[in-house]
């Protein structure tokens, strides 16, 4: 008989499951990825992303913070206004508990001391003199006779349901200190006393204090790695024993109980108990508080209640809590909507909490409910990416994703429950990553030789590169040094800037002596830039600079022969615009032809800069045939003529501004007649386009020429 094949069309047979274990599209280690990522998850996560996901908790917080349209619990607040009126910190204690039955005549059902009080006070009657040696023994004896100030506190204290403030003290290097009187405790199951935030030594108020009082509270908070105070403890373990929080025994006080209970295991804590209600605790018997802001008026001055400014019974049915808040004497900590909140708003707060059910809640069970979340998004794109594509992976990591993020905020908003998505989004992120970047190996080896060929290609341009840092000094060597210009007078200044926008460009200027006593000079501007428009530079400066010297001709005429020839091969359709000018060095007689150029601007003693507009006509290799003219003028002594190409005007700002012609001409305007030299009339504006430009890339080459001219001396 005939076995049958384990591996049959469609079936799933170990083979076939080893194949797609371990199979490309980066399943191996991708499955491997989340592998770790449940380990961490199981073993550290708690802890080792507790920072991550406070910070996401914060976020909800400072987005919904909790309202209040009522107030529950009260700040009497001795804030600088009170010491202003009253005097500094620490009052007597006879004011204090004058403050104290003020706020209960105010309808007040409780009134705690966010305050320690652990030395009697010095202004006492008894101890007020006792350094004074010249007071009479019979006013001695008689202030002896006064009940203490802290006499009367007590007294009050045992009037009114009061709580006073203990804090527990961390050091090991003391003995254990007896814990004295305490609030019974009810104890129902096993006692978590080991879970507990535990303290050896504690510091409390002056015995006659703590035995008036109705109730001891411990003031001590619960603050986070990052020193953010998230939750709150209701229980302590102070000396090895069972000790309330502050903010318990208020709630105690307030509705007349003589003991609270305690729902535990050895391992946790469930519940904390006021009469018949249960407050939900964590295992280590805190409450996470859903902050509100400090609103204003949950606080009420000391100076108001002491000079009974507040309305009869404007207190009533409200817990009171009295603190101290003035700059300099407040207890301030970080909370996840403010980076400093006063200690006793926190208590205020968490006394609030319990009252209107507001607590946030991280259930334990969470954490796996955040595993599983990261297991199914992870397990759909394990399967269905590397068969489906990248686009229908992403796809299910932005839906889940979504989904998470979702269900995490109505989680917060609607039942005050905290999930975190932030663990299972990186993971799912992390899985995501695996798989697209094993599913495009295909594409990086494409991209290795596309790698390959942008090398070879980088080389070649490299090679470009080196041709045109060499094209560049072969061009700017074209170009005459404006100190060395043979032949030139010393009555004749001439300078020149050229900047190509490019590695090589289309502006040009010349300058040299056709004889003894006239100066040729030109400057132009081929359209275009780049290489073609430098060769066609190369050509224009040299075909006029060989005519000029071999036909000896009128300036119209020599411009027209000079337009003849670069207009004979000019395929590219090129063309120039041009000043050419001859200067007689010795009585300033200027002839100038503007073949579509911007003007030259004459820059004159006791004048304001002008543009020179006249004679000439296009620009060359605009029409080859068209009958150029020129102007003559005369130069005065102490003249400087200004040349410039449209870089210059039309040179950009970081907004796309441009400088114009109207900034030359205001730059001009400011130069002092001694800076009117051709170099300083040059680089002043060079260096003025450069501020103006702010760094921007220039558009076009920039090109700047001045000569200044001088009456000759007579040696000359």
């Amino acid at each position: 008989m005939a076995t049958a094949s384990s591996d049959h069309k469609g079936g799933w047979s170990s083979n076939r499951v080893v194949k797609w274990l371990t199979g490309g599209h980066g399943r191996p280690v991708a499955i491997a990825a989340l592998v770790l990522l449940v380990l961490f998850h199981v073993s550290l996560g708690e802890r080792a992303w507790s920072v991550v996901r406070h910070l996401f908790f914060d976020a909800y917080q400072r987005l919904m913070p909790r309202t209040a349209s009522r107030y529950r619990v009260i700040i009497v607040d001795i804030d600088d206004a009170s010491q202003a009126a009253f005097g500094r910190w620490p009052w007597p204690r006879t004011r204090l508990a004058t403050l104290i039955e003020a706020t209960h005549e105010l309808g007040a059902v409780a009134v705690g001391l966010d305050i320690i009080m652990p030395e009697a006070d010095s202004t006492s009657p008894g101890l007020l003199l006792a350094d004074r040696q010249d007071v009479s023994p019979a006013l001695r004896e008689a202030l002896a006779g006064l009940p203490s100030n802290d006499t009367i506190l007590a007294q009050t204290l045992r009037r009114i349901p009061s709580v006073i403030g203990r804090a527990g003290i961390i050091d090991a290097g003391t003995k254990n200190t007896p814990i004295g009187t305490q609030t019974a405790v009810l104890v129902v199951g096993e006692s978590p006393i080991a879970q507990l935030q535990s303290y050896r030594r504690h510091l409390t108020n002056i015995p006659e204090i703590e035995g008036a009082a109705f109730g001891r509270g411990y003031l001590n908070d619960t603050r986070d790695r990052d020193g953010v105070v998230r939750t709150m403890p209701l229980l302590f373990a102070v000396n090895g024993q069972l000790a309330p929080s502050f903010a318990l025994e208020l709630l105690r006080v307030s509705t007349g109980q003589q003991w609270y209970g305690v729902h535990g295991r050895r391992e946790a804590v469930r519940a904390v108990q006021i009469g018949t209600s249960l407050i939900p605790t964590d295992s280590e018997g805190r409450i996470r508080l859903h902050f509100s802001p400090a609103y204003a008026g949950r606080r009420v001055s000391a100076r108001a209640i002491l000079r009974g400014e507040l309305a009869p019974n404007s207190l009533a049915n409200q817990i009171a809590i009295v603190g101290v808040t003035a700059i300099g004497i407040t207890d301030v900590a970080a909370t996840p909507i403010a980076t400093r909140m006063d200690g006793v708003e926190i208590q205020a707060q968490s006394i609030e909490n319990i009252l209107d059910g507001a607590l946030l809640n991280r259930p334990p069970a969470s954490r796996w409910v955040e595993l599983v979340a990261l297991l199914t998004i992870a397990i759909a794109l394990i399967l269905f990416l590397p068969r489906l594509g990248p686009g229908f992976g992403v796809l299910i990591f932005l839906v889940g994703t979504v989904i998470l993020w979702v269900a995490s905020l109505i989680g917060f908003h609607q039942f005050k429950v905290l999930y975190d998505p932030t663990f299972a989004t990186a993971g799912n992120a992390l899985i995501l990553t695996v798989l697209l970047t094993a599913g495009f190996s295909a594409a990086d080896r494409r991209r290795r030789e596309l790698d390959a060929a942008l090398e070879a290609e980088r080389i070649e341009r490299f090679r470009m590169a080196g041709e045109l840092k060499a094209a560049r000094e072969i061009q700017m060597g074209m170009l005459p040094t404006p100190g060395a210009i043979p032949g030139l007078p010393s009555h004749i200044e001439f300078h020149a800037v050229l900047e190509p926008a490019q590695e090589v460009g289309g502006d040009l200027y010349d300058a040299f002596m056709l004889d003894e006593r006239h100066f040729f000079f030109l400057i132009g501007d081929v359209s275009g830039k780049g290489v073609p428009a430098s060769l066609f530079m190369a050509l224009s400066k040299t075909l006029c600079k060989s005519l000029a010297r071999r036909e000896h001709v009128p300036l119209d005429a020599l411009m027209r022969l000079v337009n003849e020839e670069i207009s004979r091969e000019n395929s590219a359709a090129l063309f120039v615009t041009a000043i050419v000018g001859i200067l007689d060095v010795q009585t300033g007689e200027l002839e100038l032809c503007n073949a579509g150029h911007d003007a030259p601007i004459l820059l004159r003693i006791n004048e304001p800069p002008r543009s020179l507009k006249g004679a000439g006509g296009p620009p060359l290799c605009v029409r080859e045939d068209f009958p150029y003219t020129f102007d003559r003028r005369w130069l005065q002594s102490d003249d400087v003529l200004v040349m410039i190409t449209d870089g210059v005007t039309e040179a950009e700002d970081s907004a796309q501004n441009f400088y114009g012609l109207p900034r030359v001409l205001e730059y001009l305007t400011m130069m002092e007649e001694r800076q009117r030299h051709a170099a300083d009339a040059c680089q002043g504006i060079y260096e003025d386009v450069k501020r103006f430009s702010q760094g921007a890339p220039p558009s076009d080459d920039i090109t700047i020429v001045a000569i200044r001219f001088s009456a000759p001396r007579p040696s000359e």
